[in-house]
């Protein structure tokens, strides 16, 4: 009888000792590489959903003066831009709106690692059967505008929009979920202008902080 119950507290020790090895290996180990790797994946997974909302959304090449009017004096020389806020506006909002129904489908796949990634030993990362990790959009995707001046002559600037889609994204992971945060760039329009550009948009960027985009 005494045996018997030596016999179990040193299976129970055991396998505290070994619950404890494990919980330690996969927070330091294990965690690290699984987070480092998945955000990888959901990286390349946020870009596919934003290519497929630009293709979906903008089916006809941007008019850079379909957003952008520039307003020249009496001399011909330029005085200032003035942004097409309702048109840029309105592409934006399709953009982001189709930026979300692309994640929330594709997270409906959830994210697909190999088991060995969860080895956290290199040489098994990417190596044997696939598991399904559930991945969840958090939050609405956002957006913000950049207005770019870059000279490339003598009186000649070229002019470019970008728009970046902002996406927040929890993976759920055995025992933790982790958040992750991706900024994708989409090229709206560009334009060479001849003419001096006024300072105060190729320095302060006035132009992109005028606007009031809708998320």
């Amino acid at each position: 009888m005494r045996k018997w119950t030596r016999r179990k507290i040193n299976i129970i020790i055991f396998l505290l000792f070994l619950f404890l090895f494990l919980f330690v290996y996969y927070f330091s180990v294990v965690s690290p590489v699984i987070k480092t790797y998945s955000s990888a994946k959901t990286q390349e997974l946020t870009e596919k959903a934003v290519n497929l909302a630009v293709s979906n959304v903008v089916n006809r090449t941007l008019s850079y003066d379909s957003l952008i009017d520039i307003n020249y004096n009496n001399n011909g020389e330029i005085t200032s831009f003035s942004a097409n806020q309702y048109e840029i506006n309105s592409i934006t909002r399709e953009i982001v709106k189709e930026t979300q129904f692309q994640m929330n489908s594709l997270g409906e796949d959830g994210l697909r690692i190999n088991i060995g990634t969860f080895s956290g030993i290199p040489f098994f990362i990417g190596r044997g059967p696939m598991i399904t990790l559930k991945l969840i959009p958090v939050g609405a995707v956002s957006s913000n505008f950049v207005s770019q001046f870059n000279s490339v002559g003598i009186n000649m600037t070229k002019h470019t929009l970008y728009l970046y889609i902002n996406i927040h994204v929890s993976i759920v992971l055995p025992i933790k979920a982790y958040e992750i945060y991706s900024t994708n760039q989409v090229l709206l329009a560009e334009s060479i202008i001849v003419g001096k550009v006024p300072e105060v948009y190729l320095n302060g960027g006035s132009l992109g902080e005028s606007l009031d985009l809708v998320p």
